[in-house]
């Protein structure tokens, strides 16, 4: 038995050495450093934060690229596929110091060959400028530019920030107080506009980035936000035993309060073969599951709807069925609120 310890420690200690080895490093405001892609390759490069930052990682070239960003002990933190020019890769993240990040580099697929040029740089932690609740504020964006603000909470409830106008197509980022990325949002609001929605706690400061589609966008927009108190949960349907009925036609608030929650519905079909359509509505990426009366899944959906929305539509003979409605499971920003309708045709 030792003997197979001492084998598999030795395997697992040449294996991080090669690893590490095969590491480059890319320095922050460096040149940008030029690599080919073969079929079915992955190459590593290791980036290393002086300071509290943002640092971007971004490649150029004709080559559909692929990134993903890890902290030193490989866990994913993001991944990335067309943020950059055309099919080019680009990550934007938050950087603390003294810290090593890793960022593996690869093809959109296995079949993806070519040359490419990546190099990171970095942007110093931002003053952002406050959002007042209730209150539009007139801004400007510049080619390429990034417009940084803050909301600072007494209570818990639900903070929304959207920008609106006509002029340009906005994104937006929200960050916890450690700059911990929760969410991102293209065209949630009216049009090209931005629109972000999250469950905030008390006492808490929250940032936002606010930043063109692409770096060719620039002209005037508004801001605004409003914070929104949680209701009482009343219902307390987490659980299938305790699935709250549902009538048809309703849109019904669903809330999520905790990581991973589930929020459960029942609803009895009268006779056979009708056709049952449920979906959510909103802005939250959420996934929806059928159920029979025994419990047994009979459809799943995370995306049919208008995105991120879910969407399942079965025809169901006579019986009590059960809708389950969760978060999705990979998604950035895993609390919040959206609605569930359900209707008959």
């Amino acid at each position: 038995m030792k003997k197979i310890i001492i084998l598999i420690s030795l395997f697992l200690f040449i294996t991080i050495c090669l690893f590490t080895q095969n590491i480059q490093e890319l320095r922050l405001g460096g040149v940008p450093v030029s690599g080919n892609l073969q079929i079915d390759s992955e190459i590593w490069y290791s980036v290393r934060a002086a300071e509290n930052c943002f640092i971007i990682i971004e490649t150029t070239g004709d080559t559909d690229t692929y990134l993903e960003a890890y902290d030193a002990q490989r866990n994913l933190i993001i991944e990335n596929d067309d943020g950059g020019e055309g099919t080019n890769a680009r990550i934007e993240m938050f950087a603390a110091a003294g810290r090593t990040y890793l960022f593996k580099l690869r093809g959109y697929n296995n079949q993806t060959t070519g040359p490419y040029r990546i190099w990171a740089s970095s942007e110093p932690v931002p003053a952002a400028a406050e959002l007042r609740f209730g209150t539009e504020q007139q801004e400007y964006m510049s080619l390429g530019g990034r417009n940084w603000y803050s909301v600072r909470t007494t209570m818990a409830g639900y903070i929304t920030v959207e920008t609106t106008g006509n002029m340009i197509d906005t994104y937006m980022y929200a960050y916890d107080s450690q700059f911990n990325i929760l969410m991102e949002n293209d065209d949630g609001g009216t049009g090209l506009n931005a629109r972000i929605e999250l469950l905030a706690e008390p006492n808490q400061t929250y940032f936002f980035l606010v930043r063109g589609f692409n770096n060719n966008i620039s002209g005037p927009y508004s801001i605004w936000t409003i914070h929104e108190t949680i209701p009482e949960d009343t219902v307390r349907n987490t659980e299938r035993s305790r699935a709250a009925a549902i009538r048809l036609g309703e849109a019904i608030p669903v809330y999520f309060r905790t990581l991973n929650e589930s929020r459960w519905y029942r609803y009895e079909v009268n006779r056979n073969r009708t056709a049952f359509v449920v979906q959510t509505r909103g802005n939250l990426n959420t996934t929806l599951l059928l159920y029979d009366s025994r419990g047994y899944l009979i459809a799943e959906d995370e995306y049919s709807g208008d995105y991120p929305n879910s969407l399942i539509h079965e025809r169901l003979n006579a019986g009590v069925y059960y809708i389950e409605v969760r978060t999705y499971s990979n998604a950035v920003g895993l609390t919040g609120r959206c609605t569930l309708h359900a209707e008959t045709r």
